[in-house]
């Protein structure tokens, strides 16, 4: 690809996702897409766990396994996600805060079953390995998205790292995920990367799960108990997403089927008010819990 090319394609995935350009450019792929979903499959399989961790939270029903992980609270942090073809990359203004909700340690908290510290380099990047993908996520305080320095003793001790080999626990939590297509662990991979991107002109954003960047009116929540409460599960290619607090449903669908920034083939459907998005033959329903924007009523947002 032309220099031109990839910088002008770099400069229209900044616009979505927030990135710098340096981490940008990093993950624009020959395809002449924006990159956001061209990855090895080992990528693709440990963003749909990613997301899975991310969106089961306790509250609304029964808790589903991957609660337990408390990846979860991950969405209450300010994270730019950066894909790139080999890795992702988590850029943040607190990786000391964030590191420790995904890797394993001895102390048996939040984490990501599975990853692995590799190494600590310069003063704000920890760079990771799953075990079983084979996939390389990383977690820098660099607002480039990218990072460079000689390997350091990470100033968060206990981490597992490369030569541990997964715990009895970590293969229990794996095996309680169930089989999932290939559409369908695209779709769920691409709400994992999604989680801060917007539409440069301001008709959707998806406000990092905890915020509206477009200040529109209506209530945070449904009102309920469970403010933030969250549940994404499902088997083969059928697979649901429940929610309440922001983003509002169609953000969310938008932010996975629209042009450009949007899952390839992936398509918004609403019957009757029941919205999802479907790839092949995989759908992912979304029912949000939130109230309307204009705070009458109590319906699916």
């Amino acid at each position: 690809m032309p220099g031109s090319v990839k910088k002008n394609t770099a400069l229209t995935r900044m616009r979505f996702t927030g990135e710098r350009e340096e981490g940008a450019r990093a993950g624009v792929p020959r395809d002449g897409s924006l990159g956001l979903d061209t990855c090895q499959d080992g990528q693709r399989a440990v963003r749909a766990l990613l997301a899975l961790g991310l969106f089961n939270r306790w509250g609304l029903g029964d808790a589903r396994p991957p609660a337990q992980w408390g990846l979860h609270t991950l969405v209450a942090y300010d994270i730019t996600v950066s894909p790139r073809h080999n890795r992702l990359v988590l850029v943040t203004d607190v990786p000391h805060n964030v590191a420790p909700y995904l890797f394993p340690s001895g102390d048996g908290g939040s984490s990501l079953p599975g990853l692995r510290l590799e190494a600590f380099l310069g003063r704000h990047t920890y760079v990771g390995r799953h075990l079983p993908t084979g996939a390389e996520i990383v977690v820098t305080g660099n607002p480039s998205g990218t990072w460079s320095g000689h390997r350091r003793r990470s100033p968060r001790r206990g981490f597992h790292e490369a030569d541990q080999p997964l715990t009895a626990t970590e293969t229990r939590q794996l095996a309680r995920v169930p089989a999932m297509s290939g559409d369908a662990a695209l779709l769920l991979a691409g709400l994992a990367t999604r989680i801060a991107t917007r539409d440069p002109q301001d008709r959707w954003a998806m406000g990092n799960w905890f915020s509206d960047p477009l200040d529109r009116p209506g209530r945070h929540n449904d009102g309920s108990a469970e403010r933030y409460g969250k549940q994404l599960w499902g088997a083969g290619d059928r697979w649901t997403l429940r929610w309440n607090g922001f983003p509002y449903a169609r953000d969310i669908a938008a932010s996975l089927t629209f042009p450009l920034i949007g899952v390839p083939g992936a398509t918004t459907h609403d019957e009757g008010g029941r919205l999802s998005v479907r790839l092949g033959r995989a759908t992912l329903t979304l029912k949000g819990l939130r109230a309307s924007r204009s705070g009458a009523g109590r319906r699916a947002a």
